[in-house]
């Protein structure tokens, strides 16, 4: 089915529990968002959009694996994941960034350099939600995928729910 154009695989330290993905000018979300589908959201900045990503973990790593890709890739398998959810981004051209609590942009957290311009959607998928700052040292720590590709439909929403986590956040 192809492989991605770009992939970051890394351990993001996240604060006030969120992760975000922005361009160069970017900073970090904030949780005052709404998060109607308990996990991403998409805020429109400037010319374009960043997607705030709510995480169990407040001030810890998480993990992420985020792929750029030309075309819609394959759906991650749904009873891998607790949680998954799209949302259209509009993308003003330029570098995306994976941010957490560095705001300093830090190459390995580049997912492209020169994404085109135009209305791209993402999907986020994430597992391990529920452990959050009471995480024990043997539990698995959170992880995201999340894939982004021009936008060729309507994002599909809420995909799976089934954390305490996410529903945490629908309800608020």
């Amino acid at each position: 089915m192809g492989t991605p154009l770009s992939r970051v695989d890394a351990s993001i330290e996240v604060e006030y529990n969120v992760l975000t993905i922005g361009d160069a000018t970017a900073e970090p979300g904030s949780v005052e968002r709404p998060y109607e589908n308990g996990l991403v959201t998409a805020v429109s900045e400037g010319d374009g959009t960043v997607a705030v990503i709510v995480t169990g973990a407040r001030d810890d790593e998480v993990h992420v694996v985020a792929e750029l890709w030309a075309a819609e890739p394959p759906a991650p398998a749904p009873a891998d994941w607790q949680d998954a959810a799209e949302v259209e981004i509009s993308w003003p051209g330029g570098p995306v960034r994976l941010l957490g609590a560095d705001v300093d942009p830090r190459p390995d957290r580049e997912l492209a350099t020169g994404a085109e311009p135009g209305r791209y959607l993402l999907r986020v998928a994430g597992r391990h939600r529920d452990e959050g700052e009471a995480r024990l040292p043997d539990a698995p720590v959170e992880d995201y995928l999340l894939q982004i590709w021009p936008a060729a439909r309507e994002p599909a929403g809420l995909i799976k729910a089934t954390s305490a986590l996410g529903a945490q956040w629908r309800e608020s």
